[in-house]
């Protein structure tokens, strides 16, 4: 088999057309007027946030810092935040430290935040020279490693935190299971960045939505491949009475 047609395979082709074809489906979510987004960071890494709410007293959680972690970096210069990133591919997390060495605000982790703390296994992604792993089946490949996990409250009760203001969840398809597994208001959670992957159907995204709506999170902002950034009613009612 010639090296051009080992990069088309059937496989590869169909799961790169099921991605278009979700990103499409998804792209026109109705968005709440609130929280006056701005894009922070590179278009590869960056995230849509709601400048107006907010307040550099918060305490954000970045899971999946990959190896970007420009929204990180302007999030903390912006606002004056506190960031604490996870991500379990340890060339990430050393990159992201050395990158963000001179930032006191900025703490990263070697952990992937699961349902529950224990050993995970994570499966290694196909496209060549990339380095990222998914726990939900997203990629194309066979190769499986396994890393530790650690669930969101296990991390907080472990730093001391009382509550997460902003959490920006970017887990290879793992999103499915675990947003619903965790009760967002109670951790705190007024912001919720999160990237919706295709290795769920479009009606389990639209699900998802749902849910989050029934929490109370409202969509207030999207970037491409599907980077949907939620706001709390309460915070939207609060900026619209200002």
């Amino acid at each position: 088999m010639s090296s051009a047609s080992s990069k088309l395979r059937p496989a590869k082709v169909s799961s790169a057309f099921r991605r278009r074809w979700f990103e499409r489906q998804l792209a026109n979510i109705p968005l709440t007027d609130a929280g006056s987004p701005i894009h922070l960071g590179t278009d590869y890494g960056g995230w849509m946030i709601p400048a107006a709410v907010i307040g550099p007293d918060w305490m954000c959680y970045s899971v999946g810092v990959g190896g970007d972690v420009s929204f990180d970096a302007e999030l903390i210069s912006r606002f004056g935040v506190r960031v604490r990133a996870f991500e379990p591919v340890q060339v990430f997390v050393d990159r992201a430290a050395k990158e963000m060495e001179q930032q006191p605000r900025f703490s990263v982790y070697g952990v992937a935040v699961a349902e529950r703390d224990g050993p995970i296994r994570m499966q290694r992604t196909h496209h060549p020279g990339a380095q990222a792993v998914s726990g939900a089946g997203l990629f194309d490949t066979d190769a499986w490693t396994t890393f530790p996990g650690r669930s969101l409250p296990s991390l907080m009760a472990e730093f001391g935190d009382g509550q997460i203001d902003l959490l920006k969840m970017d887990s290879e398809g793992s999103e499915y299971e675990l947003l619903p597994s965790l009760d967002l208001p109670a951790l705190g959670i007024k912001v919720l960045a999160v990237q919706l992957h295709h290795n769920g159907s479009v009606r389990q995204a639209r699900r998802l939505i749902a849910y989050l709506n029934s929490l109370g999170y409202e969509a207030a902002a999207m970037c491409p491949a599907i980077k949907t950034t939620f706001v709390h009613r309460e915070l939207v009612r609060a900026e619209q009475a200002a």
